[in-house]
């Protein structure tokens, strides 16, 4: 008798801590629908229509996957105590003597039942059974387990509706908000934009100082709206994007979905590109900082051989990716643009008017002792590199 006694108990004592959750539940929901509003309005001002007015934005931008409940085999306890409460709650079976506030109790309460049939969901049954005062027979109280797992899933989505970016922005001082909304906004952009490839025509290669801003120009004049660092509508070029893990630097919040039909590589004659690299390229920490760590050049100490290993990496990284079409800068832009027209684009052929992007740099004179220093096997392979690509040896 005792342990019954203390079923009994702990099932009164679940019920309340379900109860009680369930209350905070539905106050948590009239705030959350306020809250949601009051964001949905903040996030139309920064006008980002392409994000959010998605039909699948709701369903990729939740943080939880929804699973479809199969319909489950119920307790024949749980038919027989809904059986119950639609007798004395149904509209149709309801007592005419009741006041009108009770009739809306009971409707609101059938309509509980009906929610508690569909979810297989015993504690909401047992519950609403209580406010009917209808009498729970003994067997009821085995199934303490059943009201704790509810009053869990409950607390789950008390902890969603608090750990929603929508509920942290309202209660986020008012000067942080807007800083809030726009770490949202680029989230979104990863998860809806990142998520969808963007076909362009071309997706221009090179290593930095070997030509890729007088590719981009060079496409430009015939036509292709081809950015530099920057996505035009055809396409980009950009050395960076040898690497395929981003962040890249000097693309600002890029997203690398795009899916090119044409991939070109343009090369440049090291005897002038390698002076280039060195004193206007390795200088920048930015630079060589981001080809070392995410492109795996090798370090060196000695000036040309750094450039060098970055040279051989950004050639064997560009041409994994199997280019369509490379070119030499200095004698090939019109076997390229053959190429490009040969592959349907709509472009017509002018000649390049000269350098682009040149900047005044010291020569290589000074530099002897250092490239006669450069490794023999690295000599080997670079020399390989300059004879695949048409160029003379630049080491005797």
């Amino acid at each position: 008798m005792g342990s019954d006694k203390l079923k009994k108990i702990e099932f009164k004592r679940m019920l309340k801590k379900y109860e009680s959750a369930l209350e905070d539940l539905e106050y948590l929901r009239e705030m959350a629908s306020e809250i949601n509003s009051e964001f949905s309005s903040a996030l139309a001002a920064k006008k980002r229509q392409d994000l959010f007015e998605s039909k699948n934005v709701k369903q990729l931008a939740d943080d939880k996957e929804l699973e479809e409940k199969e319909s489950p085999n119920r307790d024949p306890l749980f038919k027989k105590l809904f059986r119950k409460i639609v007798v004395k709650c149904h509209p149709d079976r309801m007592d005419k003597d009741l006041s009108i506030k009770q009739q809306a109790q009971y409707a609101e309460l059938y309509e509980l039942a009906n929610q508690a049939n569909e979810d297989d969901n015993m504690a909401l049954l047992i519950t609403v059974a209580i406010k009917l005062e209808i009498e729970l027979s003994e067997e009821y109280f085995d199934h303490i387990e059943k009201i704790d797992e509810e009053s869990k899933n409950v607390q789950k989505e008390i902890e969603s509706i608090q750990g929603s970016i929508a509920w942290n922005w309202y209660h986020t001082e008012e000067g942080k908000r807007d800083m809030l909304l726009d770490n949202y906004i680029k989230h979104m952009e990863k998860v809806l934009i990142g998520s969808i490839k963007r076909k362009v025509k071309i997706l221009g290669l090179g290593h930095p100082r070997t030509g890729t801003g007088f590719t981009a120009k060079l496409l430009q004049s015939w036509g292709l709206d081809v950015g530099h660092e920057e996505v035009g509508k055809d396409g980009i070029v950009a050395w960076q994007l040898a690497v395929d893990k981003g962040p890249w630097i000097y693309l600002n919040d890029f997203q690398n979905n795009l899916e090119p039909e044409l991939i070109i590589y343009n090369v440049r004659d090291p005897l002038t590109s390698i002076a280039s690299i060195i004193f206007t390229e390795n200088v920048k920490e930015e630079s060589i900082n981001f080809r070392i760590k995410k492109g795996g050049v090798i370090k060196s100490t000695n000036k040309i051989e750094m450039a060098i290993n970055s040279i051989l990496r950004w050639d064997r990284l560009i041409t994994a990716k199997q280019p369509a079409f490379i070119y030499r800068i200095e004698d090939q832009e019109k076997e390229l643009f053959d190429f490009l027209k040969s592959k349907g684009l709509d472009i017509s052929y002018t000649p390049s008017t000269g350098k682009v992007n040149e900047r005044d740099h010291d020569g290589l004179e000074g530099l002897e002792n250092e490239k006669r220093a450069v490794r023999p096997s690295v000599k080997r392979k670079f020399n390989d590199f300059c004879l695949k690509y048409g160029y003379k040896p630049f080491f005797d």
